[in-house]
C-alpha cells in the first residue's frame, strides 16, 4: 500500500510545482524565442506524464492513453486556473502542447521500461547459464 502511494510522489511534486507556477503573474527566465512557452509546456507535461505512467504502472503502448488522459484533464484545469490569475490567460494551444507532451511522456516511459525489463531478462538468462 505504501509503495503504491510513494510511486505518486514525483507526479504530485510536479503537480504542485505546476500549480505554483500557474499562480504566478509572470514567469522569469523563460526562453526568448517565438512560442517558447509551447515548448516549455510540451517538455514539462511530458515529464509529468512520464511520472504518472510510472505511478499507474503502465507497461504497454496500448495503455498510454490513461496517463495522457489524466494529464490532459489536469492541463484543462491548469488553463482554467490561469484564467483567474492576474496577467495570465487560458490558451487552447498551451493545452494542445500539454496534451501532446503527455502522450510522448507516457510513450517514453513505456519505451524506457521495455528496455530496462529486456536488459534485466538478458542479465538473468546469462546468470542462469553461468
Amino acid at each position: 500500500m505504501h509503495k503504491k502511494l510513494l510511486k505518486w510522489l514525483p507526479a504530485v511534486f510536479i503537480a504542485g510545482c505546476n500549480f505554483y507556477l500557474s499562480s504566478q503573474e509572470h514567469i522569469e527566465y523563460m526562453p526568448g524565442f517565438w512560442n517558447a512557452d509551447k515548448l516549455v509546456h510540451f517538455i514539462c507535461f511530458a515529464g509529468f506524464s512520464f511520472w504518472v505512467a510510472f505511478a499507474c504502472n503502465i507497461k504497454s503502448y496500448r495503455k498510454i492513453w490513461l496517463p495522457a488522459l489524466i494529464i490532459s484533464l489536469w492541463a484543462v484545469t491548469d488553463e482554467i486556473h490561469q484564467s483567474f490569475t492576474s496577467g495570465r490567460e487560458p490558451s487552447a494551444l498551451d493545452w494542445l502542447s500539454d496534451t501532446t507532451g503527455a502522450v510522448l511522456g507516457a510513450a517514453v516511459f513505456v519505451w524506457f521500461m521495455t528496455k530496462i525489463l529486456k536488459a534485466l531478462q538478458e542479465h538473468r538468462e546469462r546468470s542462469d547459464r553461468a
